[in-house]
Parts: C-alpha cells; sequence; structure tokens
C-alpha cells in the first residue's frame, strides 16, 4: 500500500510533492497524461503553438458535452506538469477585501501575523530565488520600464506586471513549474484516477481508467485533479456512483480588452505593465505590447471577478455538466459594463480612438479588425472557462473540506488547488495555489 498519492502532476500537484519532497515524506504523483518533457512552452519557439488548446494533443474537454460556459476548449492538459508548462508566470494576490471573506486561520497564514511573513511572502521569496534574484515587478524589457513611466504619468499605479519567469533571449522565457525539480521515481503516468472508495480495511482504493486498470491502494490522498476533476472524485468519494445530481459553485474570471494596431518596432520580448486594481469593476488593468507583423500590437485587458452572485453552477451525477443560470447571467453583465467603463477611460486617457460593441466580440475577430484599421483599439470579450483560472466549488471550511484542507467525511484525504478558495477575487489563482499547497501539507498529520 501507498503512504502517500498525489492525484494530479499540475501546478498543485507538483507543489504540494514539492513540500512532501522536502519533509522527507512517502508519496507517488499519479498523472493521467504522458512524460512530454519539462520545459515551459515559451521556452522554445516550436512549442508556442500548443498554447493553442486545439493544437495541443495533450488538452482534453473538461465536459464529455462541452456546453456555453466551458465550452470545447476548457479543460485539462494532460501531461506531467499540466497547466503549469503553460501559464504566463503572473504573479497576483487576492485582494484584501475577498481575503475578509476567506477563513480568518487561513487569512493569517497567507498573510502573515506580528511580523512574520506569511505564505505570500514565503511563496514570493522562494519565486524571487528561483528567478536568479530578480524581483517580480522587475522590468524585464525597455518599452516595460517606458509603459510603467507613462502610465504612472497618468495616474494609474503602474508596476511592471509581478511574474515568476526567467528569460531565455530571442524573446523566449519560461515560467516557474515545481515539476522541475521533482524526481522522476516518484511520478507515475498512464494513471488516470477515476474514483476513490473507502477500504473497509482503512485506507482507500483508486479506482484508474473507469476500471479498467489495475486498483492502487494508498494510506493518504491528495486531490489535486483540477477544480473540476476534484469536485468529481468528491462527490463520487461521498455520495457513491448512484446518485442525484448535487450542485457545486464554479467561478472562472471575467475578462475585456482592447487591441490597437501601432506602428513603431519592438523587441521579441513582450512587454506586461500592471496598471492596477479598479474598485467598480472589481478588475486588474494590464496593458501589453509585443511585435506584431512590422508595427506593435497593444493589449490593454481587464481582468475581474465572477462574484458569488454570478457563479456558474457544476452539476455532478452521472453526467457532468455546468451551467449558468439567469440571475448568473444578469450580474455578468453588470461586470462587464464596468470593465467597459474601465477601458473607455482608459481610451481617454491615452488619447485612443475606440470602438465600443455591446454584443461579444472574440479575441480573433477583434484582432482581424485591428489589423484591418491600424490606429482604432477594437474591444474583445473572453467567455466564461478561456481564462483557466476556474476555482470554488470545494472551499475551505465549507460543506466538504475543513479549515486545513482536509475532507470532512473521509480522515486522510487533503485537497489542494484552486477548488479551496472560498472567493477568488481578480488575481489569477497560480500564486495563491502555490502558497496553498504549503498550508495543506502543513496541516498533514
Amino acid at each position: 500500500m501507498l503512504d502517500t498519492a498525489v492525484i494530479g502532476s499540475g501546478m498543485a500537484g507538483t507543489a504540494v510533492a514539492t513540500e512532501l519532497e522536502r519533509l522527507g515524506r512517502e508519496y507517488i504523483v499519479l498523472e493521467a497524461g504522458p512524460h512530454q518533457g519539462r520545459a515551459h512552452i515559451a521556452a522554445d519557439e516550436g512549442s508556442a503553438h500548443l498554447a493553442d488548446p486545439a493544437q495541443d494533443p495533450a488538452f482534453t474537454p473538461f465536459l464529455a458535452q462541452p456546453g456555453t460556459p466551458y465550452g470545447p476548449l476548457s479543460g485539462y492538459r494532460r501531461r506531467v506538469g499540466g497547466r503549469s508548462l503553460y501559464w504566463r508566470g503572473i504573479c497576483l494576490r487576492i485582494e484584501d477585501d475577498a481575503l475578509r471573506e476567506w477563513p480568518a486561520e487561513v487569512r493569517r497564514a497567507l498573510l502573515g501575523t506580528d511580523g512574520e511573513p506569511g505564505l505570500y511572502a514565503r511563496t514570493e521569496a522562494a519565486l524571487r530565488a528561483w528567478s536568479g534574484g530578480t524581483r517580480l515587478t522587475q522590468a524585464r524589457t525597455e518599452t516595460e520600464e517606458a509603459m510603467a513611466k507613462e502610465l504612472a504619468g497618468l495616474g494609474y499605479p503602474a508596476v511592471p506586471t509581478p511574474r515568476a519567469i526567467r528569460t531565455l533571449g530571442q524573446g523566449r522565457w519560461e515560467a516557474y513549474s515545481p515539476v522541475t525539480g521533482l524526481p522522476s521515481e516518484r511520478i507515475r503516468t498512464g494513471h488516470r484516477v477515476s474514483a476513490v472508495r473507502k477500504r473497509a480495511e482503512g485506507g482507500y482504493s483508486l479506482i484508474l481508467d473507469d476500471g479498467d486498470g489495475p486498483a492502487l491502494d494508498a494510506r493518504h490522498i491528495v486531490l489535486c485533479a483540477g477544480t473540476v476533476g476534484n469536485i468529481e472524485l468528491v462527490d463520487g468519494l461521498v455520495h457513491g456512483q448512484h446518485r442525484e445530481p448535487r450542485r457545486y459553485s464554479l467561478v472562472d474570471h471575467v475578462a475585456c480588452g482592447m487591441l490597437v494596431v501601432e506602428d513603431g518596432r519592438h523587441g521579441a520580448m513582450e512587454s506586461s505593465v500592471h496598471a492596477g486594481f479598479d474598485a467598480p469593476s472589481r478588475s486588474n488593468l494590464i496593458v501589453e505590447r509585443q511585435r506584431h507583423g512590422s508595427g506593435v500590437l497593444m493589449d490593454a485587458w481587464a481582468m475581474g471577478e465572477q462574484p458569488p452572485e454570478a457563479a456558474s453552477t457544476v452539476l455532478v451525477g452521472d453526467r457532468t455538466s455546468i451551467v449558468l443560470e439567469p440571475p448568473a447571467l444578469a450580474a455578468l453583465d453588470e461586470v462587464r459594463r464596468e470593465q467597459r467603463n474601465l477601458l473607455r477611460e482608459f481610451a481617454r486617457r491615452t488619447g485612443l480612438k475606440a470602438r465600443f460593441r455591446e454584443e461579444y466580440v472574440s479575441f480573433d475577430e477583434a484582432l482581424a479588425q485591428a489589423e484591418a484599421q491600424p490606429g482604432t483599439a477594437v474591444v474583445y470579450d473572453a467567455t466564461i472557462g478561456e481564462l483557466d483560472h476556474e476555482s470554488g466549488g470545494l472551499p475551505l471550511d465549507g460543506e466538504h473540506v475543513d479549515v486545513a484542507g482536509h475532507l470532512r467525511e473521509a480522515p486522510g484525504v487533503a485537497v489542494a488547488g484552486p477548488c479551496l478558495i472560498p472567493r477568488a477575487g481578480a488575481a489569477n489563482p497560480s500564486l495563491t495555489t502555490l502558497a496553498l499547497a504549503r498550508y495543506v501539507v502543513q496541516h498533514m498529520s
């Protein structure tokens, strides 16, 4: 029998495994997909196209029958390292007013107390050390530095976007991934855990490949199978196979941006500036530039909270589905209106001519229009499920998971990843996922 089985080798699973390795614990990481190397996709020009799920053989949709939210391009990257080999390295803390709705014990652990650094600060320090001591907000290009100064002059609290990346030259870079430091013998590939069952004599059996593979037994389990995957595994463990559909809340982020093709030149490395947090839209404003043909593409985009009243609903039964009910859609429309106001103000301050349309415009459609009208900014939207930021469903100190990250109904089973987040705020979940991995392991017996 295994001592500890970590299910999933993405950001959460490998962060948990890194902590277990540091503590000298016996563990195995089980990954559904194959080993295809541990290099970040931005480290090699030949891998950059894999950012598009449609071109990535490791991509698998969440849902057997994708819906409107969480459509056919919302899903897993089933390979060793998972999404940690695809993210852009952006490291934002969840804002204070969202953290106030978290359990006090967890909030103190993240923020620290009485001069003692919390898990956020410790995680950021570890990321700085990995990047060679470079500050996360260190300008990576001359354009980035100039953009931050320009936006600060326009009244924005602008800094280079905090990113845990290392530049590799010629526009190549890599973002931090915990998988790179794990011993290969700790990772078993081709093991898709489809269910977890309690053993009468203690411990748990991991059902592989819908029962077609041999079962594995473990005393302790850490579920790191992604937010939707964790919800499905917990639901099956707690409620069994034959059950009425149960409801779980799920949030992503609401995103809206504007694209403009400009004259000029830009280096091979993209530039990114965080222009601050906007309270009315509950959004982070990020402004980016990159080389585009013979000119420059500017992308100013707002990443905002999908508020609790606008949460999607995951229905888990014989088949998992995700829906947005009418009250949630109305609340999302209000967020989008405020984001458009944020972008209108940005266009006014920067002197941009911008085209705003109320209907949904995809990024690709907006890019085509911006290319056809250089100098004019065109607004676009991202649908719920496009950003790979899904979180919630199994919040800390909630119905199923206690304040330490343990499953209430199953002693010896812990949960990690964005599914633990009680309220997501406007920040991408990666920094918080890394910090919570430390928190969960600290509370494992």
